[in-house]
C-alpha cells in the first residue's frame, strides 16, 4: 500500500520551499492554483507542465477534487515516480464550496447532500492508500484553522464543515503529520534556519510520527523526511 504524509501549515511558513531538495525526475506536483514559480532556486528549469501524450513534465494544475484520483492513478503508472505532492489541499475544498454548483443547493435534501457528497469525495480523492503502489508516497499540503480554547491557542485542519470533520476525521489517515513553525527573527537565528517542521503534539499543534523517528523539532526539508521515514520503516 501507499503512504500518506500529512503537512499543515499558514501561507508563506515554508511548505513549498521544504520542497527544495525534493528529486524532480521522481517527484509531480500537483497545484490547485497557477503558481507560476516555485520559491526555490532551479524550480522553473527542474518543474515544468505535465504532457499527457508525451508523458513527461512534472506539474499538473486543477483545483477540481474529482480530478485527483484519475490523476494519482495515472501517474503511478509511471514506475519512475515516487512522490506526489498535492499543494493546498485546502484550495481543492475552496473551489468545491465556493462554487455556483454548490452554493446554489440551499434547501432540502439537496443541502444536506452536497456536504456528503463532498465528504466522499475527498475519501475517494486521495485516502484510499490501500490501492496506491506499495513504492508510492503522497504528500498533501493543508492550511491550519486556529481555535482559542480554553488552554490557548490550538491548531486543526481546516475543513469547510463538521460533517467532514467528523465523517472523515482526516488526520486519521495520516501516520505521519507534520505541522510548519516560524520561529521569531533575530541575530542568533539565521533566516534559513527559522522554517521549522513540529513532529509531535507540542500542545498546540496535534503533529503525530512514530515513536522515535524524528525530534520534535526539525528542519523544514521535505526529502530529508522522506529519507529518515524509509530508514526508519526499513529498521535502519
Amino acid at each position: 500500500m501507499g503512504r500518506l504524509i500529512g503537512v499543515v501549515g499558514k501561507s508563506g511558513s515554508g511548505k513549498t520551499t521544504a520542497l527544495r531538495n525534493m528529486p524532480p525526475k521522481e517527484t509531480v506536483l500537483v497545484l490547485p492554483n497557477q503558481k507560476t514559480q516555485l520559491p526555490f532556486k532551479g524550480s522553473v528549469k527542474n518543474y515544468v507542465k505535465y504532457d499527457r501524450e508525451k508523458k513527461k513534465g512534472n506539474v499538473i494544475i486543477t483545483s477540481t477534487l474529482n480530478h485527483l484520483p484519475g490523476i494519482i492513478k495515472e501517474i503511478e503508472a509511471l514506475t519512475h515516480v515516487k512522490y506526489i505532492v498535492i499543494e493546498d489541499f485546502t484550495h481543492f475544498f475552496n473551489a468545491r464550496t465556493q462554487s455556483d454548483a454548490f452554493r446554489n443547493l440551499t434547501s432540502g435534501n439537496a443541502a444536506f447532500k452536497k456536504w456528503a457528497d463532498l465528504a466522499a469525495d475527498v475519501f475517494n480523492s486521495v485516502f484510499r492508500t490501500g490501492d496506491l503502489r506499495e513504492d508510492l508516497t503522497v504528500i498533501l499540503h493543508f492550511h491550519p484553522e486556529e481555535l482559542d480554547t480554553m488552554e490557548g491557542m490550538k491548531y486543526q485542519i481546516k475543513t469547510p464543515g463538521k460533517l467532514l470533520d467528523r465523517d472523515i476525521d482526516i488526520p486519521s489517515y495520516f501516520t505521519y503529520l507534520l505541522y510548519t513553525k516560524v520561529l521569531p527573527p533575530g541575530k542568533d537565528t539565521p533566516q534559513d534556519q527559522r522554517y521549522k517542521y513540529i513532529t509531535n503534539d507540542d500542545g498546540m499543534r496535534p503533529a503525530k510520527t512514530p515513536l522515535g523517528c524524528f525530534n520534535m523539532e526539525i528542519e523544514n526539508d521535505l526529502y530529508t523526511v522522506v529519507q529518515a521515514i524509509d530508514k526508519y520503516e526499513t529498521g535502519e
